[in-house]
């Protein structure tokens, strides 16, 4: 009987295959199981809109898909004439049916999709290499003329898989995306990489210039389906955030299972090829044609497992990227929705840094996590609280840091930039004790990893030799079989000990997002009105804790009526506000408002970005109402002087423009949206008279721009009541008038407190009152070897135990790193704060310093050590064949070059990964400062669109650094598949290079080198992006300047006495402030000296003269904590009396006594702005500096309080040099000398009493 006949699979007598079997299994099974699911692929793109053009590439797949029938047709003919196997008509009938399908499937695809077919490109790939065998059968059976027609149909397939890895051309081709536009082929390899890496090797790389990504990473794609998975399991009541994502993204998660499988298949095929291999040279004579058939095998194993490795990392990073815009755009939405209240607690900043960065750095273990699900359940009663108890800490912090840096003008003001600086660097300390728990468990696993890995191969062979090998023991063959699958099932078992660190990570984040994202949100709670533009209706309104705010609010306003509420500090103004715009729920009752809101903060809400970009917002673009805005708002002066105009960036905050200019750009946005009903909170307090008066009546004056819409202002000034259509006195919550006109309002202590005055159209003056790019472009491309240093200069060579490293070592680096930033920051001048975007500073303290502290001290330990391990490996693989080692300095230059290569694009991708989430922190500090404002606006959709696009932008540089660490570990894997069939071949062809145990020993570290080397890129690419961050740190600190100059000396403790003498000073600005600022040293002098107790500033220290200084900032600086704590940041006041005393003269004691006295949170007071002003007056009370500097103290408070604060000051500052900047003149008589000044300039000084009776321009202002 015919052999071939026979199953087989092998042929009797021939190292071949039977003809049955490759028909059977390498022909009719790919072919059937193709035809089968080209239906299901045309169920799926059959409705799929025409997307390219056809062109020739479509007639060429056409043509040869046709060619190829018609040799089908011919193979059917040949096989019909020859008596064969049974499988021998099927497989020419089944390919004509393929080739039918292809055609019908080749023509919809390319009409259809954009993409090449997946499906034809594999089944493809899969038969060419199996049509090998086929081909190499028939021509040693002499079938010439089947042999000569079947390798004309498989150059026929090479042909077709050409063109199928083609791109096509598009109907509407915006933006060519190079890797979906690939073939599997392509895709495989990663060749549409070639041109990012020419692009990185000749030029320094922008975010703008990188390639597009698939639009299955876009924002639209991944949120939806992980948002409607996670509302569903929030509904059914026992909500998961790990499991909706499963949900969410099922078919990505799936679609890397089979290459996970097949790689494990092809790991599993070494210990064959090893015991074949041994058992081959342990024979005298080979066999050309088995030695062959193992070469062709090692090809194909090691090919095998770098591809299939290849594909199965891909799709793990590709789940984690979408996983991260699901994650990230869930946190966005939950912010915009979340309460005022609440906003600060939550920290979605600290999530965005710590927790998504800490999920993503699990991508490589994505695919284990069933694997490691029991385990993580024993260990993770240890491990989730350390992880949560450490993140806790980091939030506390990067709050603590955020809170500074927006407050850092005043800051420096007052001189507690040490106190600031110590505070969070014990937070930092704190932080790393905590942390420690974790890293003692790292410890712990590597350890057991580390020795579960040496000893199991010991245990295992011993084991095996007593039981069952006792008497002949075990062959090289045996031996080395086992080792080898010993190592394979240790090795994985290993990672997954490590790996468990990240999955407990993984939990511990997504608990804590779930936690954020299960917060309770803002209630819409203001229904629209169908007449009224406002109605409040029995409306009662609590803080959190339960305390009063407003009680029995009835308020009706009409629409196009303007409508002032006034009352003391404190008695609920800005509540009723945040009533009507629906940020404050009433606990009882109803409110109704007008749909078209607008509305300006009494603190300004401003935006880091251009002046004009702050003022149009998100309303359409109107120049000539821009222009009519800028007048009404007094901007056009301010924008004249400025150098950039309309232009300038106002920087985070607002930090570069004055107190005033920050209000009136607010206002203006305000005014520009033209909406129905506009609320000001106030507006008016931050303006000197003159420029108050001159934007009230052009908003609201008889012709004002505001007059035909409905105005709710709060106002401390009462000349301006007069102008209201109706007036609301609010007294400790209740309403005591509620909109009467003002003619018809009684005498009232409220009211009594401030006499109007008339004023004439003056111009503007400022008085002043006395009484006693990119960083470092070389290093993105050719790196930057310091930040090894920097990171491992305080351990030496103690950092070669892994429990002194993780332990001991990092608590010293991440402690050395964080001072170093926070003191960089501390001494950085105060024009770089307005040059700098918070959120990129803040970048550094969050992000970076996370990457620092819980990925680099593992990965740069492991990468240590298994590099060590790698080299040791290679040198017993080249001992393995006598002249394999003559191959060796090849192979290092060939890998010298590969990194050289690799490096100059991924060093410049890891800093555009890193600062392409600057802006998302920007955005999330910007939207939680403004939150009130953006919903009143209704402009939260847009800025969600925002936030989107921002995300979309930097997961362009996040997946694309994933995709170069896939292409690098590739090609490692190509070097070492090159080292094993090199190996092979040599131990094969060359008779006496090697013996059993020689080749053995080499191909049980090959194998064990392909494992350590794949660990190693793992941890390496993780190591990198890390130094990345140190790398911007550094370059950070470097790059800072610093405020203090060599030479500067302190001054004795009892300095200053109070003389203070300016000579011919000249600085860089010319506004109310700036006089201030220069005493302070926080503005440069360009000519002219200040002294004081006739010493020159300019030899001083700045902190020491700041902290000899007391000063009350503008803008009333807070700290977290306790009231104690607030009024006496540094602990010099023992009796707490003095501070009950401080408090009880700002009229605050009463607030603070019934809400828990000094060890009551501050920030739980609910303190208005003028109350928080007061407090700073408090804090100045308790020190005992012969200067205090005043700048618009009372500027938010109304005048009877106003009137308490110029008793303290004439009382307790007895004695005292005050300068203080105003402009509220109501009390000049107080002061011993008046400074008038305009544009910079002093135009007048002298005893206020007699400016007053003489025709003084000091006159003219007050009126």
């Amino acid at each position: 009987m015919d052999p071939d006949k026979e199953f087989g699979p092998q042929r009797v007598g021939v190292f071949d295959f039977t003809i049955l079997f490759e028909q059977s299994i390498l022909s009719l099974l790919p072919t059937g199981l193709f035809i089968l699911l080209v239906p299901l692929r045309f169920y799926v793109i059959w409705n799929n809109e025409r997307v390219t053009k056809s062109g020739l590439l479509l007639w060429a797949k056409l043509i040869t898909i046709a060619s190829y029938a018609c040799l089908q047709t011919a193979l059917l003919v040949l096989w019909c004439r020859q008596n064969s196997t049974k499988t021998a008509i099927a497989e020419p009938v089944l390919g004509l049916i393929e080739s039918f399908a292809l055609a019908a499937l080749s023509f919809v695809e390319h009409r259809n999709s954009k993409k090449p077919s997946k499906l034809i490109g594999a089944f493809l790939v899969v038969t060419i290499i199996l049509d090998i065998a086929l081909i190499r059968t028939f021509w040693i059976r002499s079938m010439y003329s089947i042999a000569a027609v079947f390798t004309a149909s498989f150059v026929l397939k090479a042909i077709l898989l050409f063109l199928e890895e083609m791109p096509k051309a598009l109907l509407d081709e915006k933006e060519k995306i190079h890797e979906t536009s690939s073939g599997v082929v392509n895709r495989s390899f990663f060749w549409w990489l070639n041109r990012l890496f020419l692009q990185g090797h000749r030029t320094i790389l922008e975010t703008e210039d990188l390639q597009a990504i698939d639009s299955k990473f876009d924002t639209d794609h991944v949120a939806a389906p992980l948002e409607k998975q996670w509302e569903r399991a929030r509904n059914s009541g026992q909500p998961s955030l790990l499991k909706s994502t499963f949900h969410a993204y099922k078919w990505q998660f799936a679609a890397g299972i089979i290459p996970r499988l097949l790689h494990s298949g092809f790991n599993f095929a070494q210990p064959f090829l090893i015991q074949s291999v041994i058992g081959l040279v342990s024979k005298k004579e080979m066999s050309v044609q088995i030695s062959s058939g193992l070469i062709g095998a090692t090809v194909f194993i090691y090919l095998g497992l770098a591809i299939s490795g290849a594909w199965h990392k891909h799709m793990s990073y590709q789940l984690v990227t979408m996983y991260r815009g699901g994650l990230v755009s869930l946190i966005f939405k939950k912010t915009l929705k979340l309460k005022t209240t609440s906003i600060k607690d939550s920290a979605p900043v600290t999530l965005m840094t710590a927790d998504v960065e800490t999920i993503v750095a699990a991508g490589a273990s994505v695919h284990d996590i069933q694997v490691t699900t029991i385990l993580s359940g024993i260990i993770s009663p240890a491990m989730e609280p350390a992880t949560v108890k450490w993140n806790e800490a980091v939030q506390k912090r990067v709050g603590e840091t955020s809170s500074m840096l927006n407050q850092i003008k005043g800051i420096k003001m007052m001189g507690l930039t040490d106190f600031f600086r110590n505070m969070v660097q014990g937070l930092r300390v704190k932080e790393l004790k905590v942390s420690a728990k974790f890293r003692w468990l790292l410890v712990y696993f590597n350890a057991l990893a580390m020795v579960s890995a040496q000893l199991t191969p010991v245990v295992v062979i011993m084991s095996a030799i007593y039981w069952t090998k006792a008497d002949e023991g075990l062959s090289v063959a045996e031996a080395f079989t086992s080792l080898s699958l010993i190592s394979l099932v240790t090795q994985p078992l290993v990672m997954i000990l490590v790996s468990l660190m990240q999955i407990a990570g993984v939990v511990g984040g997504c608990g804590r997002i779930q936690a954020f994202l299960l917060l309770d949100e803002q209630v819409v709670a203001k229904e629209t009105v169908d007449i009224d533009a406002v109605t409040m209706q029995n409306a009662n309104f609590e803080t959190p804790d339960g305390n009063s705010l407003l009680t029995d609010i009835n308020l009706c306003i009409s629409p196009g009526t303007l409508n002032m509420l006034a009352g003391r500090v404190g008695c609920g103004k800005s509540s009723l506000l945040k009533a009507i715009i629906g940020e404050l729920i009433p606990a009882q009752g109803t409110v109704k408002t007008e749909d078209s809101l607008a509305y300006c903060d009494q603190v300004p809400w401003l935006r880091n970005t251009t002046i004009r970009e702050n003022i149009v917002g998100l309303s359409p673009m109107d120049e000539k109402w821009l222009s009519t805005v800028l007048h009404a708002c007094a901007l056009e002066e301010d924008l004249h002087q400025l150098p950039q105009a309309q232009e300038t960036t106002v920087g985070s905050g607002g930090v570069a423009l004055s107190g005033g200019q920050k209000q009136r750009v607010a206002l203006a946005r305000a005014v520009y949206s033209r909406k129905k009903l506009v609320i000001l909170d106030d507006v008016f307090s931050s303006l000197d008279k003159t420029t108050a008066d001159t934007v009230f009546h052009h908003l609201l004056g008889v012709d004002g721009l505001l007059r035909t819409s409905t105005v709710v202002l709060v106002t401390s000034n009462v000349y301006y009541l007069p102008f209201a259509d109706f007036v609301t006195v609010i007294e400790d919550g209740r309403i005591s008038h509620n909109q009467v006109p003002y003619s018809q309002i009684e005498a009232t202590e409220t009211l009594n407190t401030i006499t109007p005055i008339e004023t004439e159209k003056i111009v503007q003056k400022d008085i002043v009152m006395v009484s006693p790019k990119k960083e470092i472009d070389l290093a993105r491309k050719t790196g930057d070897t310091d930040c090894y240093k920097i990171y491992s200069d305080p351990h030496g060579w103690d950092l070669l135990t892994i429990s002194y490293f993780l332990i001991v070592g990092v608590e010293k680096s991440s402690n050395n790193l964080h001072e170093q930033l926070l003191n960089s920051v501390c001494r950085a001048p105060l024009h770089f704060f307005t040059s700098t975007e918070n959120g990129s500073i803040l970048n550094r303290f969050s992000q970076d310093m996370t990457l620092i502290d819980m990925s680099l001290p593992l990965a740069f330990y492991l990468t240590l050590d298994l590099t060590l391990r790698c080299l040791v490996q290679v040198g017993v693989v080249a001992s393995g064949a006598s002249y394999f080692g003559a191959f060796l300095p090849v192979s290092f230059l060939a890998l010298y070059l590969i990194q050289k290569y690799y490096l100059r694009t991924s060093r410049q991708m890891r800093l555009l990964d890193l600062e392409a989430k600057t802006p998302l922190y920007t955005q999330f500090t910007e939207i939680t400062a403004g939150l009130a404002t953006i919903r009143s606006f209704g402009w939260t959709n847009e800025f969600l669109d925002e936030s989107f696009r921002m995300l979309n932008t930097s997961q362009k540089p996040f997946y694309l650094m994933f995709c170069i660490q896939r292409w690098l570990e590739l090609v490692l894997d190509l070097f070492v598949a090159g080292m094993a069939i090199l190996l092979v071949t040599i131990a094969l062809r060359i008779p006496g290079t090697t013996s059993e145990g020689a080749i053995g020993l080499a191909m049980l570290n090959l194998l064990g080198l392909n494992l350590t080397l794949t660990t190693v890129i793992d941890q390496w690419t993780t190591l990198e992006t890390s130094l990345g961050a140190i790398a911007r740190l550094k370059s950070f600190i470097k790059n800072t300047p610093n405020e203090n100059k060599q030479g500067e000396t302190e001054v004795p403790d009892n300095w200053p006495v109070g003389r203070i003498v300016l000579d011919a000073v000249t600085a860089s600005y010319s506004g109310k402030s700036s006089l201030i600022l220069s005493i302070l040293r926080l503005l440069e002098l360009q000519s002219g000296s200040i002294q004081i107790d006739g010493k020159d500033l300019a030899s001083l220290s700045r902190q020491h003269i700041r902290s000899q200084i007391t000063t009350i900032p503008q803008d009333p600086v807070s700290l977290s904590g306790t009231v104690r704590q607030n009024l006496d940041p540094e602990g010099l006041i023992q009796a707490d009396q003095i501070l009950i005393e401080a408090l009880k003269k700002t009229t605050l004691w009463e607030t603070v006594h019934t809400r828990g006295g000094l060890d009551a949170d501050l920030s739980e007071l609910g303190f208005s702005v003028g109350q928080r002003q007061l407090f700073c007056l408090a804090r100045a009370l308790i020190s005992h500096s012969k200067i205090v500097l005043l700048d618009e103290p009372t500027s938010s408070v109304d005048s009877a309080t106003d009137k308490d604060v110029r008793r303290i000051i004439r009382e307790v500052m007895q004695g005292r040099t005050v300068i203080e900047v105003t402009h509220r003149l109501d009390y000049l008589t107080d002061f011993d000398l008046a400074v008038v000044m305009k544009d910079g300039q002093i135009i007048e000084t002298g005893d206020p009493k007699e400016l007053l009776i003489q025709d003084s321009v000091l006159k003219s202002l007050r009126g």
